[in-house]
């Protein structure tokens, strides 16, 4: 019974928080193109994230970063992205792209072994290429083209149905999080400390982004949609270590994605 009540609540939630088409012509096309029906609900959960974010995430980080040296940082987010690479490699299973799959297998292998668990980046030293499909890209290559309206997840940050969808199942098919699914204390300890390390690679990055931003709820809509964009229109492209130093994809999440690293 409470299951249902609580998906009766998000519907109600939903409902109230649609913003009516507008009937002037320019006004309807403005509305189209931004796709954010939802935007009174969306605005007030991206007011709570930044809530979360300047009373919890960005304290801790700017903490976190004080306290550890730069190769202990790196270290650490080399190691949660090692983690991914299973996740990456079913993904690019999904899609039958055979080649991601042996690259994201190599790099998984490389660094695991040779790589103290991932700590070390001994694949980009191998030149091994980095690719990091996702589910939501997954369903994009199965013919779901269209993400549906744009949707801030409370704590998550920017997604679209689609993209939750594919979030929930990369979320499933984690293996460490099964592994710890009866320790819940070293579940949650993971999923904070891998936040605080992705806030951190992102503190001067939003703050200047912030600062220059008119309407920062805007400008992270649009900058999130350009980095969905540009994943899904580029999902078979070889990307070399040297190019992904410079490659600035804007995925905005809170916790923050780990596009945004200290240089």
């Amino acid at each position: 019974m409470k299951k249902y009540v609580f998906v009766l609540g998000m519907c109600l939630m939903f409902l109230t928080g649609c913003v009516c088409p507008p009937k002037d012509p320019e006004a309807l096309r403005v509305y189209e193109e931004t796709n954010d029906p939802l935007e009174p609900f969306n605005r007030s959960m991206f007011a709570f994230n930044m809530a979360v974010d300047n009373l919890v995430l960005e304290p801790v980080a700017k903490g976190y970063r004080a306290v550890t040296p730069q190769i202990a940082r790196t270290g650490v987010k080399n190691f949660f992205k090692n983690l991914k690479q299973p996740v990456y490699f079913a993904n690019a299973v999904f899609q039958l792209e055979g080649q991601q799959a042996l690259s994201i297998a190599g790099r998984f292998f490389a660094n695991t072994l040779f790589g103290f668990f991932g700590f070390a980046d001994t694949a980009s030293d191998l030149d091994i290429p980095v690719y990091e499909p996702d589910f939501g890209q997954t369903l994009y290559v199965w013919g779901v083209k269209e993400a549906g309206p744009y949707l801030v997840l409370p704590v998550l940050g920017p997604s679209s149905p689609r993209e939750a969808v594919g979030w929930g199942v990369d979320s499933v098919m984690a293996p460490l999080d099964w592994a710890l699914k009866g320790e819940p204390v070293l579940l949650y300890s993971k999923f904070a400390v891998e936040s605080f390390s992705k806030r951190e690679g992102a503190l001067e990055f939003l703050d200047s982004l912030e600062k220059g931003s008119t309407d920062f709820y805007a400008t992270m809509r649009s900058m999130y949609r350009q980095n969905r964009k540009n994943k899904l229109e580029n999902s078979n492209v070889i990307i070399g270590y040297d190019q992904v130093v410079q490659k600035k994809e804007y995925e905005f999440d809170f916790p923050i994605d780990d596009e945004f690293e200290e240089e």
